[in-house]
């Protein structure tokens, strides 16, 4: 801090000033500044810097006064002009004088400062009292905001997944991403090797520039172990059936789950899985719905779900959560230990949104929604059409949950 920031200042010995014709200042009864000679007064006396009430001290003089009550500056106060901007004085340059001025006297206080300081005690309480039981009341709303947010948020971003297969399409016969009948060659992974796997469809969308892997990362992904794929290999990818990898037709390295090993290049044990989002698998009579057909009654892709297990059968069957904890390397069916549940939803219950083919998006909190009507063939004629389960592979006659081996 430089001098002129002190707000007072000491003059020469050796220049004429005697202790008795220093003066210190207080401009608001707390802080002093000074010393001052009394040519600096005045001239803070003309420039209104010091007023009748401000209060000043010198050497000689038991407390502190009023500078309306020092009879050497007292009249100094007349001959200020009337109007027109202050003017500043000089500030002399700072010598060795110290003279030791008294502490401010204490200011006596009114049994206002009392009444004040029980008022903001009681402002305070009340305060208290009104927000602590407003917090209780606002944090379960702020969590169920978030929640939404998340859900609307991860809606656009699954929509925009759809959209990205939709423009594929218009590339193709109307059908989606189909490893296998895009790598008919052989070029990308071996003959015999499983192909039309969800993770290779996100590939090829991600490999053609559809989308980037952040995209296949839900907002509201509640498994630690999936992730975006920061490594994702858009030129010679390695880990290829072909012995040149500029010819693969996707990055087979991008994996769905943590527990995708094996012949994937870069998908190597204890790495994240690289999506969130589930499709419908186009195998049998589910084939022909694996294009742009534009109907609202087929689920495309959506939030994952868990595992469900039959109550009962045919036209009365109903549907109930696997109780299984954790996953067992991926082989074993995950219900009510499903990480999958927290996603949208809670520990009882599977919430997610699905986006139909018409590229419409449904937050659906039932795992068979009504959107979904299935006829089974083997059922009466009045009892045949039912929601189809979303994460179940049925039956087309019986309506009963059939085995996914060869799927």
């Amino acid at each position: 801090m430089n001098e002129a920031s002190q707000g007072g200042h000491v003059g020469h010995v050796n220049g004429g000033v005697t202790p008795g014709s220093i003066w210190f200042v207080s401009r608001d009864g707390r802080a002093q500044t000074g010393p001052f000679t009394l040519e600096q007064i005045e001239a803070m006396v003309m420039s209104r810097e010091l007023v009748p009430m401000s209060l000043v001290w010198r050497d000689g003089l038991p407390a502190w006064i009023t500078a309306s009550q020092a009879p050497e500056i007292s009249h100094l106060f007349a001959r200020v002009p009337q109007g027109g901007p202050g003017r500043t004085f000089p500030v002399p340059p700072r010598g060795n004088m110290n003279i030791p001025a008294p502490e401010l006297a204490p200011v006596r206080k009114s049994s206002g400062g009392l009444i004040a300081l029980l008022i903001g005690g009681g402002v305070v309480l009340l305060s208290c009292l009104i927000i602590v039981p407003m917090i209780g009341i606002m944090l379960p709303a702020l969590g169920k905001a978030r929640s939404s947010a998340r859900q609307l948020k991860d809606s656009t971003q699954v929509r925009g997944v759809h959209q990205g297969m939709v423009l594929w399409a218009q590339g193709t016969p109307d059908i989606y991403p189909t490893p296998s009948w895009l790598d008919k060659g052989n070029t990308t992974l071996a003959a015999g090797s499983e192909k039309d796997l969800p993770r290779h469809v996100a590939s090829i969308l991600i490999f053609n520039g559809f989308m980037p892997p952040e995209l296949m990362v839900s907002p509201a992904e509640s498994n630690p172990m999936i992730a975006p794929d920061v490594a994702y290999m858009y030129d010679s990818p390695a880990g290829t059936a072909h012995a040149d990898p500029k010819l693969a037709l996707w990055d087979p390295g991008f994996k769905a789950v943590a527990e995708d090993t094996g012949t994937f290049g870069r998908a190597k044990p204890g790495t994240p899985g690289n999506l969130s989002y589930a499709f419908m698998p186009f195998v049998v009579g589910r084939k022909a719905k694996w294009s742009n057909t534009f109907q609202s009654t087929e689920a495309i892709i959506g939030n994952r779900g868990p595992a469900y297990t039959a109550v009962g059968n045919g036209a009365g069957l109903r549907w109930t959560l696997v109780n299984s904890g954790p996953s067992g390397g991926g082989n074993t069916p995950i219900g009510t230990g499903s990480n999958t549940l927290l996603i949208h939803g809670g520990r009882t219950t599977w919430e997610g949104n699905i986006v139909y083919n018409d590229n419409s998006v449904s937050f659906e909190t039932t795992p068979d929604p009504v959107s979904t009507p299935f006829t089974f063939t083997g059922l009466s004629a009045g009892q045949a059409v039912h929601p189809d389960n979303l994460f179940v592979n049925e039956n087309d006659a019986t309506r009963n949950p059939d085995g996914t081996n060869g799927i």
